[in-house]
């Protein structure tokens, strides 16, 4: 995306990429430059407690520079893609309106496709249809689910594995109770959209035998300085180990250490793995064509000049009139 496509709208710089590879590095030696706040996209970060296992930045980093949308929430609280673009967009609108720059930081790219291009606002749930389509999932399987929901919606049946019983549900869901289809409500909704950020998308890449050792290495120091105790924590204060926020990396693994399930070395080796395994989504997201502007993630100095020139076309689009 070129520098003249921020003028439109509220301009704003996204540093995304997988994860370990030095998005908050990047961010934090921006902010030692030029005025910026950070908005962060990570769907793990928004929680309280659980700072080392999403590598949430230190209470020294964040001094250096505001930061939003970190530890907002408590484990047991619901925050879906919808409300990250909400809450951004308008954090984001103030963090201009003060004279800096708005820099979304993260790797959660459901959380950046909802805020970059819009979300899904689908209708209000039905616990009485839910229930009967529960039902009968139960009695036929989720096939039949994905059947259904072929035949009144196919668009949306393509996107939908055959066995993702939550997301057919969903879907049809939203057919029964508004009378439409989850394609239509959506054609429907990006043709009124409107698009008020305008973008400069910086993604760091690296090859994955580059990623891999970041990882690791994250990993190891996350058990090092006290991710066990983390998880202990949470435990002990009655959060309920099936909550979607201890779905995060490494939490699994950890409470499987604490119940006996594995040992500490097979707990520490299958976060790496499970780690890798998600890094290697967020490369497949950043296959789409967003108008990436790929970073070469071992060339920082470059990349910091090569955002900050961005920063500086956003400053300039202040003065015009």
């Amino acid at each position: 995306m070129q520098d003249n496509q921020i003028l439109s709208g509220i301009p704003a710089v996204v540093i995304c990429g997988p994860t370990a590879i030095g998005k908050t590095r990047l961010a934090l030696e921006l902010a030692n430059r030029i005025p910026i706040e950070v908005v962060s996209a990570d769907s793990r970060q928004i929680y309280r407690f659980m700072d080392i296992g999403t590598g949430t930045p230190c209470p020294k980093e964040m001094s250096r520079v505001p930061h939003h949308l970190i530890s907002i929430l408590s484990p047991d609280e619901s925050f879906s893609a919808a409300d990250f673009a909400r809450d951004a967009l308008s954090i984001i609108r103030a963090i201009y309106g003060r004279g800096s720059i708005p820099v979304v930081v993260g790797g959660t790219f459901l959380y950046l496709k909802a805020l970059l291009f819009g979300f899904f606002d689908a209708p209000g749930r039905s616990p009485a249809v839910r229930q009967r389509l529960s039902e009968l999932a139960e009695s036929r399987g989720s096939a039949a689910l994905h059947d259904e929901l072929t035949r009144i919606d196919p668009i949306t049946a393509q996107s939908i594995h055959p066995n993702d019983q939550v997301r057919l549900i969903r879907a049809l869901e939203v057919c029964e109770t508004s009378g439409r289809t989850v394609s239509e409500l959506k054609r429907i909704q990006q043709e009124s959209d409107e698009r008020p950020i305008a973008p400069v998308i910086f993604a760091l890449s690296a090859t994955r035998d580059k990623i891999n050792p970041l990882i690791d290495a994250r990993v190891e120091l996350m058990f090092k300085i006290g991710f066990v105790d983390e998880v202990k924590h949470l435990l002990k204060a009655g959060y309920d180990p099936s909550l979607n926020s201890l779905s995060g990396l490494g939490y699994r693994e950890v409470m499987e250490f604490l119940s006996g399930k594995m040992t500490l070395n097979d707990a520490i080796n299958a976060t790496k793995m499970r780690t890798r395994r998600y890094a290697k989504k967020q490369l497949q997201w950043m296959k789409q064509d967003w108008g990436f502007e790929f970073l070469d993630a071992e060339e920082f100095e470059s990349n910091v000049n090569r955002v900050l020139s961005s920063c500086k076309s956003i400053d300039e689009s202040r003065l015009r009139p």
